[in-house]
């Protein structure tokens, strides 16, 4: 999910496994063989990752990637909507999961995420500002795009 706060920076949550220095958005997997839905999977991974129940919000942008030797991954962006001060405070890390959570501008993306998602972002954001989407994305480019 997409979380911004008040002054419209970022959620990112930095995970205690893979890549040092790694910050990715919350959210994680759909247990598909149990039935659960995207929808359902960013509610229950917000909860489990962050302790904040929230009901996703509109859908953002389904991004499709694919890698020669590993399965395609389709990613699910809703949006989180803004969280005000109180609601960050509430915020609980999964010790298992997460080190550290934080709010970054636009600007600071680039330092943080890998370049695709930051693509998803940004286009998120963008389709956030202009009331548009869901947005069709292929490694965080508009798929119309390549």
């Amino acid at each position: 999910m997409l979380f911004r706060d008040g002054a419209g920076r970022v959620l990112l949550v930095r995970p205690g496994y893979g890549e040092p220095g790694r910050w990715l958005l919350p959210g994680g997997g759909v247990d598909s063989d149990l039935g659960e839905t995207p929808r359902a999977a960013a509610a229950r991974e917000v909860r489990e990752e962050i302790g904040l129940d929230v009901a996703p919000g509109r859908l953002l942008a389904v991004n499709w990637s694919h890698r020669p030797g590993y399965p395609a991954r389709v990613r699910f962006l809703y949006d989180g909507g803004v969280l005000d001060a109180a609601a960050l405070a509430r915020i609980r890390l999964d010790p298992t999961e997460l080190l550290e959570w934080r709010t970054v501008r636009r600007e600071e993306l680039r330092g943080l995420v890998k370049p695709h998602l930051r693509r998803q972002i940004k286009a998120c954001l963008k389709a956030l500002a202009a009331g548009t989407g869901p947005l069709e994305l292929h490694r965080g480019r508009p798929a119309d795009q390549g």
